[in-house]
């Protein structure tokens, strides 16, 4: 689905960016082992957003070129970058999956102390926003270094769906209902019944609610 958007209109983002689905297509093809393509992705990410760019897109940048890197060590230097750039960003949230991502390279490179830090860096900060999938995943990546994960505290609550995190995460940014259901190829119906559970799992009154709880965890951005 999202080589297709290549195709019908270049990949622009919910909000017009140049190539913004460029993150998920990274992550995509490296889970998928296709390197040279997420290589060539991360490289038309980079030359096709015009600079100086935000923070957080330079961010995302350094992450989708550390992701397609095949060198560990050029990984390591990228993901440094992106979390330079994230701390400069209000963008909690990506500058957490970010340092799950990290962390997770950082494991199977074998450097398990500096990749416990930041695992478990991202899991607290995971489970502080009630981003349930994440939290695992970083508590699987702690338990695969050899850490007994043990989080600082427990989620609250029923947790989220992966799609009610997605949901959750691009409200919390901002964006509409309907930008989100163009971002996620979803209807805005769809969208409002994700957001409807969102609301009622976490006890949330309003977006600037929600939008709050997604901020206030400053866990991401340490260093």
């Amino acid at each position: 689905m999202l080589e297709a958007r290549l195709a019908i209109d270049g990949g622009v983002g919910s909000m017009g960016e140049p190539l913004g689905v460029a993150p998920l297509l990274v992550e995509a093809y490296v889970g998928l082992g296709r390197l040279v393509d997420a290589a060539d992705v991360a490289r038309q990410f980079a030359e096709e957003t015009q600079q100086p760019a935000k923070p957080a897109t330079n961010a995302l940048i350094a992450r989708c070129r550390a992701l397609a890197g095949a060198d560990d060590s050029v990984a390591v230097a990228e993901f440094e970058a992106a979390l330079a750039a994230h701390a400069q960003s209000a963008d909690v949230t990506e500058a957490t999956y970010t340092r799950l991502l990290y962390g997770a390279r950082l494991r199977r490179s074998g450097q398990r102390v500096i990749a416990r830090e930041h695992l478990r860096a991202a899991m607290d900060a995971s489970i502080a926003m009630g981003l349930t999938a994440w939290a695992k995943r970083a508590a699987d990546e702690l338990a695969a270094t050899g850490a007994t994960a043990r989080p600082r505290r427990q989620l609250d609550g029923e947790p989220l769906t992966s799609q009610e995190t997605r949901v959750a995460l691009l409200v919390a940014e901002g964006h509409s209902n309907r930008e989100v259901a163009a971002a996620l190829y979803l209807s805005p119906k769809t969208v409002e019944h994700h957001l409807a559970s969102v609301f009622r799992k976490r006890g949330f009154r309003s977006r600037t609610e929600l939008a709050k709880a997604f901020a206030q965890h400053p866990t991401a951005q340490q260093t």
